[in-house]
């Protein structure tokens, strides 16, 4: 078939070059000129080799080309970001993308929306807008077909997952599943519209009520002088529990922003879903107040050496990462956040170019994101740069021992102080 795919970043690429791997024809549209100018010369920024390595065969075969302007095809795939503003789902760019869309769509083609929305978002703006183009809504096949990959495992799980189809009428999700089995080797289930869009928010908002739990157990043990990381691992020897690992935050760009569709929905029967979003958003606020509360005599100016922009390990998605917000509070309270990350490329924040440099002269470091760069730092070499000693460990990745060795005072999230367990074991 010749497809169309609108909106070229984490998803819509490597979705792209898939089809066109598979025998398609595939056209690429995105409104960021520069990276159309960069695919055109052959040119992929993206660290996931294998993502690299698929777009830069299926540019070789030339069945995949990035474009300007949308043009007719048998099917369009629309993988534009729907975050979420202030709590409410931001959904003009899947309305862009639709409007592009219908004034060249002809009947018979297929609108397959894969940007996560609301449910009973795809069949409603669709049918508006192509109403509004004068095309009756049952000439074109519609469907809602929401990715479920994660980045660092981006092509593995595109050919691999299972996907769930919703089409507007049987016969749309039908056609669709023919589309997607040309290169999914997992199973296709068929659904309605509003139940894939339903699933979709349900499998991240399940992910974040989970993680809520796992922090507030940290916030917890900290306050009970008991070590969380513990008690969790004793916990999950239980047949039937599975904790998950606190940490600083949630991050990315589908786990912090499903909960708000569901919310969004019916804010009256959602109240865990909220209280759990409110949970994970207070995170780096509790971070912070340990590093205030372990560097009681610091000076306006003082130093923070942040490690991990990323919103998790060993990924270059800095997307919704609690990273921000840390440094946002940190900066609050009179510090300098000096931040280092070496895979991220783009961050709200200036990042430095080198370890050495976010190191140098620090009252503290904070360990935000787990890379596994990270656990090779040597910590006598990173108390020679800093003036302070102080680690805070949002992530347990380090080896406490080992940095208390080289003369650290070690905090981590979830973990009290030893003299703190020391006396909750007298008491």
């Amino acid at each position: 078939m010749n497809v169309t795919v609108i909106g070229l970043g984490y998803i819509g690429l490597p979705t792209a070059a898939m089809l066109a791997c598979a025998g398609h024809t595939v056209r690429g549209f995105d409104v960021d000129e520069r990276l159309i100018t960069d695919l055109r010369l052959g040119l992929v920024s993206t660290q996931e080799a294998p993502v690299r390595d698929l777009v830069t065969q299926a540019i070789r075969r030339g069945t995949f080309r990035a474009g300007t302007s949308v043009e007719p095809s048998d099917v369009f795939i629309i993988c534009v970001p729907t975050p979420a503003l202030h709590g409410r789902p931001d959904l003009r760019c899947v309305i862009d993308a639709l409007r592009r869309v219908v004034a060249v769509v002809r009947p018979g083609d297929a609108i397959v929306l894969e940007s996560t929305v609301p449910p009973g978002t795809t069949e409603r703006l669709v049918t508006e807008e192509l109403r509004a183009a004068g095309i009756i809504p049952d000439a074109v096949r519609v469907a809602h077909c929401p990715e479920r990959v994660i980045p660092g495992a981006i092509v593995e799980e595109l050919r691999g997952n299972a996907r769930v189809i919703g089409g507007r009428r049987p016969s749309d999700a039908a056609f669709v599943a023919g589309l997607y089995a040309s290169f999914c080797r997992g199973e296709i289930l068929q659904t309605d519209c509003m139940t894939a869009e339903l699933t979709k928010c349900v499998e991240n908002t399940y992910r974040d009520v989970n993680i809520a739990f796992a922090n507030e157990l940290a916030m917890l043990a900290e306050d009970l002088g008991v070590d969380v990381y513990e008690t969790i691992a004793l916990a999950n020897r239980h047949p039937r529990v599975d904790i998950l690992m606190p940490g600083p935050g949630v991050g990315g760009h589908c786990i912090p922003v499903d909960p708000h569709f569901l919310t969004d929905a019916n804010p009256f029967v959602t109240e865990l879903i909220q209280s759990a979003r409110r949970v994970n958003e207070r995170m780096p606020h509790r971070i912070v107040s340990r590093i205030c509360a372990r560097l009681p005599h610091a000076t306006a100016g003082s130093k923070i050496a942040v490690l991990g922009a990323a919103y998790k390990a060993d990924v270059d998605d800095a997307r919704e990462s609690p990273t921000e917000r840390i440094v946002e509070l940190l900066e609050q309270r009179g510090f300098t956040a000096s931040i280092y990350d070496p895979l991220v490329r783009s961050f709200r924040f200036p990042l430095t170019a080198t370890l050495e440099e976010a190191l140098r002269g620090a009252d503290a470091v904070v360990l935000a994101t787990g890379h596994a760069v990270f656990r090779a730092i040597e910590p006598h070499r990173a108390a020679k740069l800093m003036r302070g000693t102080l680690l805070f460990d949002a992530r347990n990745a380090l080896d406490a021992e080992l940095w208390e060795a080289a003369g650290f005072e070690v905090a981590v999230l979830g973990r009290p102080s030893r003299d703190r367990v020391a006396r909750a074991m007298t008491a």
